[in-house]
């Protein structure tokens, strides 16, 4: 049974571990407790039979602003919809705290992550050049919420 919920301290060692998996350049726990605080109701894991197996890190922003900070799915288990029902979960949540337009990164190679950010009305506003710290740029996406 998948289930979507807000992150707890003890999750933090498995999320950490889809995070080093999942990216270049993984944030260290330090940071991804110190998100675990500050963005209690937007930081969601989702869960399968009481495995956590992804996350969503999301942030609001002077009170308008939604920030996705990070989304990783585990590699076992991806192409199912688990990102997708991650950001629609937090855009709800988003939009609950008042967010109007949110906002995130992704790698300029990442085809899979942009097209699905695409398909969720996502659209890329500009790019930041050398963003990440091996020199690859970055696709800034926004969407507007209704």
């Amino acid at each position: 049974m998948v289930k979507i919920r807000n992150v707890e301290e003890s999750d933090l060692e498995k999320v950490y571990e889809i995070e080093r998996i999942s990216f270049k350049e993984p944030y260290p726990k330090t940071l991804l407790l110190i998100y675990s605080k500050i963005c209690n109701d937007t930081f969601l894991v989702l869960e399968d039979t009481d495995e956590i197996i992804g996350y969503i890190i999301g942030l609001v922003k002077w009170r308008i602003l939604g920030h996705i900070i990070s989304l990783a799915i585990h590699p076992d288990h991806r192409k199912r919809g688990y990102a997708k029902a991650l950001i629609k979960e937090l855009l709800k949540r988003f939009k609950k705290h008042g967010v109007k337009v949110v906002r995130l990164e992704v790698r300029v190679s990442n085809k899979p992550a942009i097209n699905l950010y695409l398909k969720l009305g996502f659209k890329v506003a500009y790019t930041l050049k050398n963003f990440y710290l091996d020199g690859e740029d970055a696709y800034v996406m926004y969407r507007v919420l209704e």
